[in-house]
């Protein structure tokens, strides 16, 4: 194994691991903004059609 494959390999494992971070990051994105929708809607709610 040359020097070139090790680097290709240790390139890819981060960038593996990078995809799964972004991922990650994501799903909670995605899950504060529907948290935040709910609440804005409630308060749109409360303040409006009380």
């Amino acid at each position: 194994m040359n020097k070139d494959d090790l680097s290709q390999q240790k390139l890819d494992s981060i960038h593996n691991k990078l995809t799964e971070i972004n991922h990650n990051m994501l799903k909670v994105f995605w899950i504060v903004a529907m948290f935040a929708l709910l609440y804005f809607g409630l308060m749109i709610y409360l303040l409006f059609l009380r």
